[in-house]
């Protein structure tokens, strides 16, 4: 999720997450990413073999 939605859920400027979360935050979005891409490729799977 983008840092400005994350702030937008909390009730937060962006500065906040931005200053508080950065450190924990950074690093993940190639992880995120790689678990978005297996879902897909899950969900096409799922797909092909329905009839």
């Amino acid at each position: 999720m983008s840092l400005a939605e994350t702030a937008r859920r909390a009730g937060q400027s962006i500065a906040v997450p931005q200053r508080y979360y950065a450190k924990v935050l950074d690093g993940e979005e190639e992880r995120m990413n790689e678990l978005i891409d297996r879902g897909f490729a899950e969900h096409e799977g799922h797909r092909k073999s329905t009839p």
